[in-house]
């Protein structure tokens, strides 16, 4: 692993940056306690990033970050929304996939995978783990945002959007979260059996109504990718 530098602080979070790595998720997992609350680390390379169900993230010059957060927030809700709305700002429409993937003209371009660090029942850090492609990826239907945008403008905007997100109530962009997905009013099979998807809650969790009869699931209990219909 290459020596980790002290870049800028970005509003009230401090920006750090590596060139090689083989997980930030990994790494500061292993090392919160030494990194003050609202860190970022930046990585150029990431050799064994990491996705949800233990996917590898193949990572070559994309934009790959993570965040030290030691409070608690709705970080299923405001890390996606944070992404949207700064990619927005770039001239970027995407919508989310439920629960943490960017999509953009129907295609993956952007995991989150979001890792708590509990002690009894005291959350010690979160952490938010971000993945962008600057590039397609054909081999697995990946899209890259293919703009030239650099690492630190990106996640200077995400950043600031995920700060005044944090700093509002979870009444305040909810809805808006909800008009990014592309998920709701979609026909899902979860057990054996067709559903609709009618909403999500404030724990990012899934409300399925069949008949009137609401069922609430989190992303533990269902691949999404393999149940929409």
């Amino acid at each position: 692993m290459d020596e980790i530098k002290y870049l800028k602080d970005i509003n009230n979070f401090h920006l750090y940056y590596v060139e090689s790595i083989g997980s930030t998720n990994t790494f500061l997992k292993d090392n919160y306690m030494k990194y003050p609350d609202n860190s970022i680390l930046l990585a150029k390379y990431q050799t064994n990033g990491r996705g949800r169900y233990t996917r590898k993230w193949e990572s070559s010059e994309d934009y790959t970050f993570s965040l030290l957060l030691k409070k608690e927030y709705h970080n299923e809700i405001i890390a996606p929304l944070s992404i949207v709305r700064a990619l927005k700002s770039f001239g970027v429409d995407t919508k989310i996939k439920w629960p943490n993937d960017i999509y953009l003209n129907n295609k993956k371009l952007s995991g989150i995978l979001i890792e708590s660090i509990y002690g009894g029942n005291e959350l010690y850090a979160t952490i938010v783990g971000i993945g962008i492609n600057k590039t397609d990826k054909l081999e697995v239907n990946g899209i890259g945002l293919n703009k030239d945008i650099s690492s630190t403008d990106l996640i200077s905007k995400i950043i600031k959007e995920y700060e005044f997100l944090m700093n509002q109530s979870f009444d305040n962009y909810i809805n808006e979260y909800i008009s990014y997905s592309n998920v709701i009013n979609r026909k899902i099979i979860y057990q054996g059996e067709e559903y609709i998807v009618d909403n999500i809650n404030e724990k990012g969790h899934l409300l399925l109504n069949k008949n009137g009869i609401i069922k609430e699931i989190s992303c533990d209990e269902i691949n999404i990718k393999d149940s929409l219909i």
